[in-house]
């Protein structure tokens, strides 16, 4: 069984000074002290059993046990991935957790390799990175029912126009707009991907899309009374189906 090192603190095999081990009054065995007793319980708290062997887990990052093993490591689209020392696969959505254990800076938000995030990550294809940035530029406007903008959208009028940017030609309506993309699951979603919703769950039933932005977020003309936003992909209204143009 392997074990990997949690970075908790552990008690010496020889504590020394006020940790020392306490001798019984009655004459047995000594014992470690309190303190040393809690610290080593810190540590073995820190231990999680997965399958065969142990993980422990660290700040920010989570084990990837029970989860396919990425192609590479880097930026999947909604998290990075790593290898720690012992060669487990490791991910954190946090960028700057990510550089500390790897060293790493070529997935990060801004470069060309990466798939993006909501904060200035760029996407693999220029064209559809100009579309996003077109979509981020809309922020604050209006929703407006058949809107094709530039004042106001409705949801696929913003997508329509923002891939128009790109030289990305789509239909109007988001069922079609979905016809015309190539489906893909949620482990492949990159930045400037199609996100659709469907209440019915099937694909003549889908009335509502968004462009993904990476880490979980997309922007969305959402529904009247609203104006374009940024959003993040929630358990409670996740989309049936994905898309790229």
């Amino acid at each position: 069984m392997t074990t990997v090192n949690t970075g908790a603190t552990e008690a010496a095999d020889e504590p020394t000074g006020r940790h020392a081990p306490v001798a019984d009054r009655s004459g047995g065995p000594v014992r470690p002290s309190r303190a040393a007793r809690v610290r080593r319980g810190i540590g073995m708290a820190a231990v999680v059993a997965v399958g065969a062997g142990v993980i422990g887990l660290g700040t920010g990052v989570s084990p990837a046990a029970a989860e396919r093993a990425p192609a590479h490591a880097g930026w999947d689209g909604s998290r990075y991935w790593y290898k720690n020392s012992q060669g487990q696969w490791r991910w954190t959505t946090h960028y700057d957790v990510y550089v500390a254990r790897t060293g790493d800076h070529s997935a990060g938000p801004g470069s060309s390799s990466s798939h993006g995030s909501a904060n200035g990550g760029v996407a693999v294809d220029r064209n559809v990175e100009t579309a996003v940035q077109y979509a981020l530029a809309q922020v604050g406007k209006p929703f407006r029912t058949a809107g094709n903008g530039p004042d106001g959208y409705d949801c696929s009028g913003l997508v329509q126009q923002s891939f128009r940017r790109g030289g990305i030609k789509l239909p109007r309506i988001a069922n079609d707009q979905y016809a015309a993309t190539t489906p893909i699951s949620a482990r492949e979603l990159r930045r400037g991907d199609l996100l659709f919703w469907s209440p019915n769950g099937t694909k003549r039933g889908i009335q509502h899309v968004a462009i993904y932005l990476g880490d979980n977020r997309y922007v969305e003309a959402a529904h009247p009374g609203t104006r374009v936003r940024i959003s993040r992909i929630s358990s409670g209204y996740y989309p049936a189906y994905m898309g790229r143009p």
